[in-house]
């Protein structure tokens, strides 16, 4: 064999040897850089300026009344697993994660609809499969109200699964979720709440 044909050889097998390795996991990318709310935006623009804030390293969010407004990346996702810590200040809170934009979203507190609380559970109506498609029935022992709480959402495909405090919580098919938009987080209106939000950090 001459000595271009050794390395031809070798070449091909470190290629081959690469080629079977598994791909290495993206590193997480922080969303909040605990001083500013650079990289999103409030919609609607001006609903009340203090609704969205940075307190003390995290978003605050907080309503007595009126109408509600909601964060969004300015970035659009595909698909990707989102973790982030939540707190409620108030016992009365409704708020949520949007998956792609405002179709799909994972709740945090109490349904306004069903006077309940369903955190980690998956609301979304355009699925004309009720309004909570992917509910469980452990919210109520996982959920530490007025603590803070570990929220994991992978979103791959039309598949949504959601993790609180290390518990799997639901695993829901989507049926009419948008294929790519922005990451949102909610204050719903006509509530009297607070709640913050810290360490939010997602991998593509």
């Amino acid at each position: 064999m001459t000595r271009l044909s050794s390395l031809l050889c070798l070449a091909a097998g470190i290629a081959l040897t690469l080629s079977a390795l598994p791909a290495q996991a993206e590193k997480p990318v922080s969303l909040f850089d605990g001083k500013t709310l650079d990289g999103w935006e409030v919609k609607p623009a001006d609903p009340g300026k203090s609704q969205w804030r940075v307190e003390d390293g995290m978003i605050v969010a907080e309503i007595d009344g009126g109408k509600g407004s909601d964060l969004w990346t300015k970035k659009s996702y595909r698909d990707y697993e989102l973790r982030l810590q939540y707190r409620t200040f108030t016992e009365d809170y409704d708020t949520g994660v949007f998956l792609r934009g405002n179709g799909h979203q994972v709740q945090i507190g109490i349904s306004g609809s069903l006077k309940k609380d369903m955190t980690a559970c998956i609301y979304a109506p355009a699925d004309k499969k009720g309004g909570y498609p992917g509910q469980t029935d452990k919210v109520t022992a996982v959920n530490k109200v007025g603590e803070w709480n570990d929220l994991r959402i992978v979103l791959t495909g039309k598949r949504i699964q959601t993790f609180l405090n290390g518990e799997p919580m639901v695993d829901y098919e989507g049926i009419a979720i948008r294929g790519e938009g922005p990451i949102g987080l909610q204050l719903h209106g006509n509530r009297t709440m607070k709640v913050a939000f810290r360490n939010l950090e997602v991998i593509e």
